[in-house]
């Protein structure tokens, strides 16, 4: 390795460490956040409605209609529907303008209301290869499930529009506001007298369940409210109502959600995660290592040291195949993030080989944290 090149990646590797040693101390001093921020309302979730579509206007680039028998109908039954022109399947088996696709829309966690406008997601179902410059035929998008007996499958939006293509596959694309509600779709997390704060599962877990209802509980007691909250489990607090707000039981709501969480009362274990898809582990602070020492497969440590007279010609090398996870500091039992970090950017391991090494030192009980893999 060159000397321009060591120093290149020394530089390197210390940039990747101040920048995650700044992003830890910054969560470690991170001021208070608001309920809200740790938890949702049960009830005020995201809906997706779905359906299937009709495309045309497609340049030879849409269904073979001798292969894909149930595009030829669904267009043969529009044609009948919509222009009273009957027609078979075979006197359209040379169509190439058309492409069955799903349709989906997503409502936010707000809900919706007649008028309003979303974008939609569509996909060919058939053996069109590119919906490029197709136009969807308006398309009803119901609840993806059937309704209860009794009880009809109306839709709740209708979706049409140009289609924007995703550059990677042309067989997918998006319609800007292409999706018109046709109906409300209203949230209420109100059952009874009581609401159910979800907390989100990044901070789930008894203790913080327990830390959360203490604190609306202690709140609002200074409203003269007492035992409101209750813990149903690690991951869900009911908070009952009072008799005398339920009145104004959104005002009540909103104050609840706003009160001020302090960063320590959220508990969480220790934490790795490693995220394989974009090979990236994150190391919480709070992780700790029993001494160790690590050898990853074939991979060899180099250390240089100058002769008397230093020469970056002839420097005396060192090759090693193991490095330590060791105490680094006198009186303690176990080491934290930057030990931890050192470690890695010596061995300069690939990031299947660093994912190993963290698997293989929990295995051992050489690491107190949990592992998230995503």
């Amino acid at each position: 390795m060159s000397v321009m090149l060591a120093r290149f990646a020394a530089n390197l590797a210390f940039l990747t460490l101040f920048a995650l040693l700044v992003g830890a101390y910054s969560a470690r001093t991170a001021s208070a956040g608001e309920l809200q921020e740790y938890c949702r309302l049960r009830g005020l979730e995201a809906n997706q409605f779905a359906g299937i579509g009709l495309v045309t206007g497609l340049e030879d680039s849409g269904d073979s209609m001798k292969d894909a028998s149930g595009t030829a109908q669904s267009l043969a039954g529009l044609l009948a529907k919509e222009l009273s022109i009957r027609s078979d399947v075979k006197s359209l088996a040379k169509v190439k303008s058309v492409a069955l696709v799903s349709v989906t829309l997503d409502i936010p966690t707000t809900g919706a209301r007649s008028g309003d406008r979303f974008d939609i997601r569509v996909s060919a179902v058939g053996t069109a290869t590119s919906l490029a410059r197709g136009q969807l035929h308006a398309s009803p998008l119901k609840l993806p499930f059937e309704p209860p007996v009794g009880i009809a499958w109306l839709p709740y939006a209708v979706g049409s529009g140009q289609i924007e293509v995703d550059p990677t596959n042309p067989r997918i694309g998006v319609i800007r506001g292409g999706a018109q509600m046709v109906r409300d779709v209203l949230q209420n997390p109100i059952e009874g007298d009581a609401i159910t704060l979800i907390i989100a599962p990044q901070y789930a877990g008894y203790a913080t369940a327990s830390s959360l209802a203490d604190l609306v509980n202690d709140e609002l007691s200074l409203s003269g409210y007492s035992d409101c909250a209750r813990v149903i489990d690690q991951g869900a607090i009911t908070v009952r109502i009072p008799q005398i707000a339920l009145p104004e039981a959104n005002a009540f709501i909103a104050r609840l959600m706003t009160f001020t969480v302090p960063g320590d009362l959220v508990r969480t274990p220790a934490r790795v995660v490693i995220d394989r898809a974009n090979e990236v582990i994150t190391v919480d602070d709070r992780v700790e290592f029993r001494p160790a020492a690590v050898t990853a497969g074939t991979l060899r440590i180099t250390t240089m040291s100058p002769p008397p007279q230093p020469s970056v010609d002839a420097p005396m090398t060192d090759t090693v195949a193991w490095a330590g996870i060791a105490t680094s500091e006198s009186g303690r039992n176990s080491m934290k993030l930057r030990s931890l970090l050192d470690a890695l950017i010596e061995l300069d391991v690939p990031f299947s080989t660093q994912v190993a090494v963290l698997r293989s030192l929990k295995t051992q009980g050489a690491m107190k944290a949990e592992i998230i893999e995503q």
